[in-house]
């Protein structure tokens, strides 16, 4: 198999690549692991807020969903559940497909793999019940499995303030604690926190 453009990953950065691409008229193929595409918007069932070109009122999932079908549109082709397990040096990717190894050539390379969740080590972090916020909402948000029924938060960015309201909206009950002197995230996330009555120890 040949592309002109072989993109890793069908997330948010890998299919507004493959649509920017095939608009100039590219070849291009997208390749992921998952069996949806959107990477990390499968699990974001907030709707985002700002401005209307960057997707203001849309939850997540749907943003996944209609950048999916736009870059479908235009022509590029996105291969899901395709695993890359090689990159050799005749510009040529190992993929396995359907249990079945492949070989895809290509003319450019973009490598959109993703992100992987930072977790400050302190002791006990790797204890059974203790997860980053991003494995609490991909428990809950893809998997349909509450984490647990009384969750501790440390941090209150913008990633431990979604994820508290997702845990309240799912069932539990949720206790925040930051070691700055004020809550770190947006405003509109804070105050859905505060609406809920969540309580949030601060210079903790």
């Amino acid at each position: 198999m040949e592309t002109e453009i072989a993109i890793i990953g069908s997330g948010p950065a890998g299919l507004s690549a493959a649509i920017a691409a095939t608009q100039t008229g590219a070849n291009v193929t997208v390749l992921d692991e998952n069996s949806r595409s959107g990477g990390q918007l499968v699990k974001q069932i907030h709707k985002f807020f700002g401005k209307k070109e960057n997707f203001a009122g849309m939850r997540g999932f749907d943003i996944g969903n209609h950048l999916f079908k736009e870059a479908i549109g235009l022509g590029a082709r996105v291969r899901l559940d395709t695993v890359v397990w090689g990159l050799f040096p005749d510009s040529t990717l190992g993929i396995v497909r359907k249990e079945r190894v492949h070989s895809l050539h290509y003319g450019k390379l973009l490598i959109a793999a993703g992100v992987s969740e930072k977790v400050i080590h302190f002791p006990g972090w790797t204890l059974p019940g203790v997860m980053g916020a991003g494995a609490a909402q991909t428990l809950m948000n893809v998997h349909r499995i509450l984490p647990g029924k009384k969750i501790l938060m440390l941090g209150t960015g913008n990633m431990g303030l979604i994820v508290a309201y997702q845990l309240l909206q799912a069932g539990a009950s949720v206790t925040m604690v930051e070691a700055l002197p004020e809550i770190g995230g947006y405003h509109v996330h804070a105050d859905k926190i505060r609406r809920a009555g969540v309580p949030v120890y601060l210079s903790h």
